[in-house]
Formats: C-alpha cells, structure tokens, sequence
C-alpha cells in the first residue's frame, strides 16, 4: 500500500492513493449523498480542502502544492467508503483488527530477518532514499520492520498493541492471552527503538487504566514489577534503554529545528506554506535544517521532527484545527457515550491507539506513510461506528450464555 506509483513531481501517489481514486470513480454514488450523522465530518473535509487549495495558490510552490493535496483525498475516500460499510456490516471491524493483528506478525517475521541476515532485508534497499540511515546507531540497530524507518515502525507497533488487548468473545474482559501478546508487541517495541513510539504506548495504556478497572490496573502493576525487576538484566539487550541516555542530546538539535519551523509558521498563520512545501521552502528560507551523514552527504528535511509543526506550517492554522477535528469530535463522543453507558469498551481499545499515534506525532510526522494511514484512519472509522460493534457483540453474548447467566444480574 506505500509503494510508490508516481514520482514525487506528480504528488507521489502510493498504491493506496491509485487504489482510493479507482474507488471513487467506481462507487461515486456513494459520495454524492451524505447522510446526516456523518455531515459534521463532510463539512470538515470540505472546509479543509478549500484551506488547502487557497493555501496552495497563495504559496511560492503552487504547483508542487497542488499535486501534493492528491495525496490528501485518497484517505477520506477511503474513510467514506469504509463508514458506509460499517454501516451495513458492523461485523467487518472485528474482521479487520484481524487483519492488522496479522500484519504484526508480518513486522514481526521482517525484524527476525534483519536480526539474523541484517537490516538490508527491507523493501528499500537499492531504492531512494532508501532506509532513514539513524537505524544504524551508536547504541546499536534500531530494526525499522518493513518501514523505512524505526521510529515509524515503532509507531505502527505501538498503535496495533492496544487491539491484542480487544477481546472479542468478551469485550469487557480481555483474556490472558491478550494480555500475553500485548506484552510481545512491547517487546518489538523495545527492539525498534523509537522512543516517540514508546511514551505514545505508555500514554495509551495509562489511558486504559482509568477506564476499564482493576483487571488493567492487576496488569499494569504486575507488569511494572516485571519490568523493573528485568531492566536491570536486560537493559544492554533493547536499544530503547540505551538511547534514553541520548534524550537530552536529541532534544537540543529538535529543538532548534522545531523553534524554525514555528517562526515559519508565524509568518504564514492563516493559511501555512501551502502543502507538501515545507522541504522547498526550508531550502530557500532555513537552509540550516539539514543532516550530516555519515558519509558527509547533506539530507535536507522535508518536515521539522514534529507532526504538529509540519501541520502548522503548511496548513496554517485553520487547516490545523480543522484536521483534528476530524479526529477529536469522534473520539470525544465516544468517549462520553462510555460514561453514559459504561459499554462501549470496544471504542476505549481504538482511542489508546490514536492517543498512542497523537502522542508520538509530537516528534515524527507519518502521514506519508499509507499503511500507518491505514490504520489511524481506520481507528478513528471505529470509533465513529463503535456504538453499533458494541451492540452486535452484546447481542452475540447473549446469544452465547444461559438464560440463567442472563438473567444472574437481576
């Protein structure tokens, strides 16, 4: 789904957006009549385009900025598409968190590889830019899976841990083979490296604590022991812990990048740099933000380290708000359709993985990459229909129990 299909002059399409586009033309019946509950989210979507297409005439790259907002409509095609499926057929979440439970093992089976024959098993090898060179490190390898890089690999990693917590033959309960390979994806997190991703996962799991009781908080606290009992044993074995002593170190260069991209940011409030220009504009404007490789070359960054500053400086501040809105207002709604109801656990496991992704994306921006995309999206697609998974699995536990066990809570 991210492999690339056309050049970066032509918008870099990947797999996903070709896919996304065939779709649309195919079921644009589908597009032309919105019901009423997802209107908010059709409203969104059209106000932001018209900030993104106003921002791209205004900018000085004009037609570098047209042809990135191609890659911008594939993933609401394909939230559309999705929504109105699970409209008809709420059943296809629990078919799809198969799906990406799956492709854990798939990320698993690459970090193995690169274990055993090394880091040039990956897709990117003899391709540009081939894989980010920081996952080859001082402290040691930071395997990056079939990304192209750690830090995204962790990411991925982080986000898809909470939906092995997701019991499906008991949604308020997860078993203890969840809880099993929750702890396995943690592992992987280790391995991978990327510390962005970790505090996102932490951030997440803390998130669960407050809400799904004292079975979690057993789990936290039990874990934690073992944690702490085992750091002390393992901590030369996972490059994570190494590079906690690198903290402050990475911070400053960020730092200093990031206070740049805010400064570009303030002279451009409204309607940003125009998208996909960051890396042309720095160029002219902050010729500084740049790597020096190992081999001496210069890498010139296309984004500032930072998510929400990349956002910010090529949205502008409109666009921003506007683009997680579309993330909030579900979440939001969700959330306290929760406290009303104290049901709708399903949606708790979905919103650990978008804070896992929020909180992350305060230092490594993604959005390019189509399968983490994929999956964010389809989070937040969950999310919105959360409530009709909810009533589905109640009823098929019903189904599943004794009249007797039914009617144990009168």
């Amino acid at each position: 789904m991210s492999l690339g299909v056309t050049p970066a002059a032509f918008g870099g399409l990947q797999v996903f957006a070709v896919l996304a586009y065939f779709a649309f033309f195919f079921f644009i019946k589908d597009f032309i009549f919105i019901s009423d509950k997802n209107k908010i989210y059709f409203y969104l979507f059209s106000g932001l385009m018209v900030i993104l297409l106003t921002g791209s005439f205004y900018s000085e790259f004009v037609t570098n900025s047209l042809f990135s907002i191609l890659s911008v409509l594939p993933i609401f095609i394909f939230s559309r598409l999705l929504l109105k499926e699970l409209f008809v057929n709420p059943g296809l979440m629990h078919k799809m968190i198969r799906v990406f439970q799956w492709s854990f093992l798939v990320a698993v089976v690459f970090m193995i590889m690169q274990m055993l024959v090394g880091i040039t098993f990956n897709f990117y090898e003899n391709r540009s830019p081939g894989l980010n060179p920081n996952v080859s490190a001082e402290e040691g390898i930071r395997y990056p899976g079939f990304f192209m890089d750690a830090q995204m690999n962790t990411q991925f990693l982080g986000m898809l841990s909470f939906l092995f917590l997701i019991n499906f033959k008991n949604i308020f309960k997860p078993a203890a083979v969840n809880y099993l390979l929750f702890s396995l994806v943690v592992v992987a997190v280790f391995l991978s490296g990327g510390r962005s991703g970790f505090f996102g996962l932490t951030a997440g799991f803390c998130f669960l604590v407050l809400f799904l009781g004292w079975r979690m908080r057993y789990f936290i606290g039990l874990g934690t022991f073992i944690a702490m009992v085992s750091m002390s044993f393992l901590k030369d074995s996972f490059i994570l812990f190494k590079r906690m002593n690198t903290f402050d170190d990475s911070y400053t260069f960020r730092a200093y990048i990031w206070k740049e991209a805010y400064n570009i940011f303030l002279d451009h409030k409204f309607l940003g740099i125009g998208i996909g220009n960051y890396k042309d504009y720095a160029n002219h404007y902050s010729s500084d933000q740049y790597y020096v490789l190992k081999d001496n070359s210069i890498l010139l960054l296309d984004q500032p380290e930072n998510g929400y500053l990349k956002l910010l400086t090529e949205f502008g501040i409109i666009g921003f708000v506007i683009s997680f809105l579309l993330i909030i207002i579900p979440v939001s709604k969700a959330l306290y359709a929760h406290l009303e109801t104290r049901t709708n656990h399903f949606a708790l496991f979905c919103i650990a993985s978008i804070i896992c992704w929020l909180v992350s994306f305060n230092s490594l921006y993604t959005l390019t990459d189509a399968r983490i995309v994929i999956l964010l999206t389809s989070l937040t697609c969950f999310v919105i229909k959360s409530n009709a998974f909810n009533l589905t699995s109640t009823e098929n536990k019903l189904i599943n129990t004794s009249i007797r066990e039914q009617l144990s809570p009168l």
